[in-house]
């Protein structure tokens, strides 16, 4: 239902005007009735009508003036003229404004007001529903990339393809055809360090996700998704002609999109495809494939094709008992800044790791947690967004390469204990001589005959971190040693830190090394 006001100084003019017609009839009712424009500009503001029909001879505020104002406040809105002038100029006026019609008092018929009124109506529906493609279109684009994401996690559901369909239609995506093929592709992340920040990662996904939609063409429909495990799909819908091999269009396709990718964001990707398959049910099942035969590629050198089925693979899950001499070797090297020696045991690692099949989640998971205790070590904040490209790796060269590149970082970034200045020297040795106590920030402040406040604010400004965090650090530290070169229980350990509780030891150990105590051990 449609609001319509009224407007004139007229009052019998405004009562004949309520009885004239049904107005129910055509979907608009007659929410408010003002005898001025001053008053018509309070009502509109509060009951906000959609129609006004007003008479133009009023005073102080005739209805033109009055018509420019409420177009100011809902340019939308829709005028009807009444007036018993009918001169061309005013005529002219109300053309000018946009008016709906212009209605002369002495000649309006029900006829005529019904017509004008549901001109007015069909313009409020013309205008509404653009409105409405508008907004919906605005958020389409806003949030492509978030229904993306949510349509290809529908398509991993094999129950689930009329809402598919449905989906894919509001972003565009049409499967008109029964016949589709699937790609599979993942960042080579060793080229990183050396162009890209870790963090990047969603950009360079969001990137060939435009670069692969500005190669397609009118011969082949391809649908591109990314996700948020760090790789990017490629769908062809098609429908099968013996005069075109598809696989061979495909696969010169995704050539050519290694090669634009290379060209542009100077980046290595791994692309792998599937044989064709028939109809949407089976695009889950291959996808689950093409993943699984991704990671049991994990080894390989092939960064381009169809890979060769293996069958179900039995993976070594032995981790630590495998690397961990290596590791210390590793962990050796880099306390002595040896860039030889860690390269050498990198290159170590990574031969037996292949050798032993060890399983690639669970390798790259303890490689990450190896790395945050280096990061630990130095005082540096963990990159989380190196651990997360390390673990989504596809390839276990690019993985070695990513951890000897973040290495050197934190053997370039990370102070030595030598480098710390004296009053932290002081600092330390008041932690050390209390290490069984709840050392406090007062309790420091004091020690050092300064303000609690002052104190807090240059503390954070030498060491980039408050004083609760340092100590906690300098605690788990010690606890680190404690944990490798002692048989004492965890509760010991805790307990002779200052921490009466394990659990509570347990939680602030694995926030600042990344690891519970139970496996650092």
């Amino acid at each position: 239902m449609y609001k319509v006001m009224l407007v004139d100084d007229d009052v019998p003019m405004i009562k004949y005007l309520s009885k004239l017609i049904d107005w129910g009839n055509l979907q608009v009712e007659i929410a408010a009735v003002a005898h001025s424009g001053k008053r018509a500009l309070q009502l509109f503001r509060e009951t906000n009508p959609d129609i006004v029909i007003t008479d133009i001879g009023m005073p102080l505020m005739d209805g033109l003036e009055l018509a420019a104002e409420l177009q100011k406040i809902k340019p939308e809105v829709r005028i009807l003229f009444l007036t018993c002038h009918q001169e061309f100029h005013y005529a002219r006026k109300a053309v000018q404004l946009a008016a709906d019609d212009y209605l002369i008092k002495d000649e309006i018929t029900a006829e005529q007001l019904e017509e004008s009124l549901r001109k007015s109506v069909q313009d409020l529906k013309s205008v509404q529903n653009q409105l409405a493609e508008i907004s919906y279109k605005q958020e389409i684009f806003m949030n492509k990339d978030v229904l993306k994401r949510q349509f290809l996690k529908q398509l991993t559901l094999e129950d689930r393809h009329d809402d598919l369909l449905a989906s894919g239609k509001r972003l565009g995506i049409e499967w008109k055809h029964s016949h589709f093929m699937l790609a599979i592709g993942n960042l080579n992340y060793a080229s990183f360090p050396k162009r890209y920040r870790y963090k990047d990662e969603p950009i360079l996904l969001y990137a060939i996700s435009n670069i692969a939609e500005e190669m397609q063409n009118d011969n082949l429909a391809i649908t591109i998704l990314t996700d948020q495990e760090s790789y990017f799909l490629c769908i062809l819908n098609y429908q099968p002609n013996l005069s075109c091999n598809i696989v061979e269009c495909f696969s010169s396709f995704l050539g050519s999109l290694r090669e634009k990718i290379y060209s542009f964001l100077r980046i290595d990707i791994h692309v792998h495809y599937s044989l064709p398959i028939k109809g949407i049910s089976n695009i889950a099942k291959e996808l689950r494939s093409l993943k699984q035969g991704n990671r049991e590629a994990f080894y390989s050198d092939i960064s381009f094709g169809v890979l060769p089925s293996s069958g179900l693979k039995l993976w070594n899950h032995e981790i630590t008992v495998t690397l961990e001499e290596l590791w210390a070797r590793l962990v050796q090297a880099f306390k002595n800044s040896e860039d030889r020696g860690i390269t050498t045991a990198l290159e170590e690692i990574k031969e037996k790791a292949k050798h032993q099949q060890l399983d690639p989640v669970e390798l790259l998971g303890k490689c990450s947690q190896w790395i945050r205790v280096m990061e630990f070590e130095r005082d540096l904040k963990g990159e989380d967004s190196f651990h997360r490209c390390l673990q989504q790796c596809g390839r276990w060269d690019a993985a070695v390469e990513l951890m000897k590149s973040r290495i050197q970082e934190i053997m370039i970034s990370g102070p030595s204990s030598s480098e710390k200045n004296m009053k932290l020297k002081q600092i330390d040795r008041y932690i050390s001589e209390h290490l069984s106590e709840n050392i406090t920030l007062v309790d420091m402040a004091e020690t050092l005959f300064l303000n609690p406040s002052y104190f807090s604010r240059s503390f954070k400004l030498e060491t980039g971190m408050n004083f609760t965090d340092y100590v906690h650090r300098y605690k788990m530290n010690i606890a680190c040693k404690l944990l490798k070169e002692s048989m004492e229980s965890t509760e010991m350990i805790a307990f002779k830190l200052g921490y009466m509780e394990r659990t509570y030891f347990s939680k602030v150990f694995k926030k600042y090394v990344g690891v519970s105590p139970k496996d650092y051990r």
